[in-house]
């Protein structure tokens, strides 16, 4: 255990464990806080390839949470042409809160997440939804 070895973090474990700080690296704050950087990191960089591919296509499927929270997640593929060979990849890109799910409201709910990710609805090319019955409206 490098606790054993290293004098600094040895007195950082002692300080956690007489309560001495309250906001420390093993903490769930700073653990949540390096999670939340490293999916906004990894957003970006989907979101770049999606944008270097220009067209792409969603993938929707909806299921309740256990507070019984519709969730929707949201899947997005394309061709990465920045791979070798070059590839059609799928990617998740985050669940979203669903109020109304209905073919509006979902609808909106893709709408605006297209425009917080500054994604073209003009380049969407293609859909998929799982059990979607309620996507199988007239228009």
């Amino acid at each position: 255990m490098i606790a054993k070895f290293d004098p600094i973090m040895q007195e950082h474990i002692r300080w956690i464990k007489d309560d001495e700080i309250h906001n420390h690296y093993l903490g769930y704050n700073i653990q949540n806080e390096l999670i939340n950087l490293l999916a906004s990191e990894i957003k970006t960089k989907i979101i770049k390839k999606i944008k270097d591919a220009k067209y792409y296509a969603i993938i929707l499927d909806c299921t309740p949470d256990i507070s019984h929270q519709e969730k929707m997640f949201f899947v997005l593929k394309c061709v990465d042409i920045s791979s070798t060979p070059i590839q059609v990849n799928e990617y998740f890109l985050e669940f979203l809160k669903v109020y109304d799910t209905s073919v509006k409201g979902l609808f909106d709910a893709i709408i605006d997440e297209l425009k917080i990710v500054r994604l073209d609805i003009n380049d969407l090319r293609g859909q998929w939804y799982d059990n979607g019955s309620n996507m199988k409206e007239k228009h």
